[in-house]
């Protein structure tokens, strides 16, 4: 019966460690399997990572324009503002003037318009002096100064 027991006892024992041995494998296969879908599923992700990232670039940059965009009208705004303010500073006198047909006359009779002064004058000046009882235009420029005669 002992030889029948010990039979027993290393057979139980081999079954034992083949059980074992195919846990261990089949554990083996598991992991190996898994690292293969790991491996599969990043090789098949990285292409939509990269359009990921390409879209959110993309999306950067729309944002920047549209705030380019913003920050210019802006600009224009203001800057159209300031010219209204300008504007409206000015007087209304000053304004009016400068639509009126100016007619200056001697005592002898002849007539000159501020167009007809400003073609006898050199583009470089900044202050004119209209004498007419002298017959004289007068200017300043920053570099010189000078006269002409209105009439003659």
């Amino acid at each position: 019966m002992s030889e029948l027991k010990e039979k027993v006892s290393k057979a139980k024992k081999k079954a034992a460690d083949a059980v074992t041995a195919e846990a261990i494998e089949g554990k083996k296969t598991v992991r190996s399997t898994a690292r293969k879908v790991k491996n599969t599923v990043e090789k098949a992700a990285a292409p939509a990572a990269e359009k990921l990232e390409e879209i959110k670039l993309a999306a950067e940059i729309e944002t920047g324009k549209a705030k380019a965009r913003t920050t210019r009208k802006k600009a224009e705004a203001k800057e159209k503002l300031e010219d209204a303010k300008k504007a409206v500073r000015k007087p209304a006198a000053k304004r009016a003037a400068a639509k009126l047909n100016i007619n200056i006359q001697s005592q002898m009779g002849g007539s000159i318009t501020l167009e007809e002064i400003v073609a006898k004058i050199p583009k470089e000046a900044t202050d004119i002096y209209v004498k007419a009882e002298e017959n004289k235009i007068y200017w300043v420029s920053p570099e010189t100064i000078g006269s002409v005669d209105i009439w003659g």
